[in-house]
């Protein structure tokens, strides 16, 4: 995690902008606070991916924080199963590339907050072409930052660097560390998938979704507190069945995270996003309110500025000398 800091603290000279992407199911939790440090004040991005999964209404008050605590920074819901929002980011970035016909991005953020597939849709809906990026189910899958930018849009030219997933190196409170596990920003195989799965139940019973006790065939379709009675009728169900006939917890467990993860058992979000506890994420943050606005020109578009200007005081001299 500390080489992919250097990564891209090492690569922000050759950026304009930083796209840093958070998961909208754990908005304030798929935040890594080491990004200020690195990224400090240069211009950004805010993008809640994943907006299909997370509970809808929790949208209007995170965007109301971000007008009160920092007001310069823009902020995007994005989905790129249907590719939504990918166009009002295509735009942002074209706007910034005004008069500099060229500008470069760079996607950085927590694992599996869907940096790839973020990059994949943005050269989907801007240059019509497949993928670049590869993406998985599991963090992890990429592991430097990209040698090439990948091109998202021709005119003007908008390029992508992507980056590895950093993670905080200790996640000192133990809901949080759950909250990452179970959204998949951690592999299953560290969090322990039963006790994920007996979290996530508790969850679903505060919410009031009990749908689950009908999709796995519960003893009279009734919710659950036991997360034992829960495996073993998600393990029946599916088949989850070991040698010698014994139900297998954790590959039920396994399928019980994915059928979260994938929407079937609803659109929640698992952070307080009330506008009390949205307030006092930001005093502890500290979050670097960018002077920048959008549209505004940075130092690295500001000496191509002037390079272009001076190639064209240098075409007039010869042109007027022959």
């Amino acid at each position: 995690m500390a080489k992919g800091l250097r990564q891209i603290s090492e690569s922000l000279n050759s950026v304009d902008l930083v796209v840093e992407v958070r998961d909208a199911r754990i908005p304030l939790s798929s935040i890594n606070p080491n990004f200020e440090k690195v990224v400090g004040k240069k211009q950004r991005l805010i993008v809640y991916n994943k907006f299909d999964l997370c509970d809808p209404s929790t949208k209007s008050p995170i965007l109301n924080a971000f007008k009160k605590h920092a007001p310069a920074t823009p902020v995007v819901f994005t989905s790129c199963l249907t590719d939504n929002n990918m166009k009002s980011i295509l735009k942002h970035a074209a706007h910034m590339a005004d008069p500099i016909p060229q500008v470069t991005l760079m996607v950085v953020g927590m694992p599996n907050v869907g940096k790839s597939s973020l990059i994949n849709a943005l050269r989907r809906v801007g240059v019509g072409k497949g993928k670049a990026a590869a993406t998985g189910a599991q963090p992890g899958i990429t592991r430097k930052v990209a040698n090439t930018a990948i091109k998202v849009l021709e005119n003007p030219t908008v390029y992508l660097m992507d980056t590895p997933g950093v993670m905080v190196p200790h996640i000192a409170d133990p809901v949080r560390s759950l909250k990452v596990a179970v959204t998949g920003g951690i592999r299953d195989h560290l969090s322990d998938e039963q006790i994920m799965a007996d979290y996530l139940l508790y969850r679903l019973n505060l919410f009031g979704a009990y749908d689950y006790a009908t999709w796995f065939r519960l003893p009279q379709e009734q919710p659950t507190n036991d997360v034992h009675e829960l495996l073993e009728g998600v393990a029946k169900r599916v088949g989850a069945i070991s040698k010698g006939g014994v139900l297998d917890h954790t590959l039920a467990a396994k399928f019980f995270l994915k059928h979260y993860r994938t929407g079937k058992l609803g659109r929640f979000t698992l952070d307080d996003v009330s506008p009390q506890a949205l307030d006092q994420f930001f005093e502890k943050q500290q979050m670097f309110n960018t002077s920048g606005q959008a549209g505004d020109l940075s130092r690295r578009q500001e000496k191509k500025l002037a390079k272009l200007e001076q190639r064209k005081k240098a075409r007039i001299s010869n042109a007027m000398e022959n």
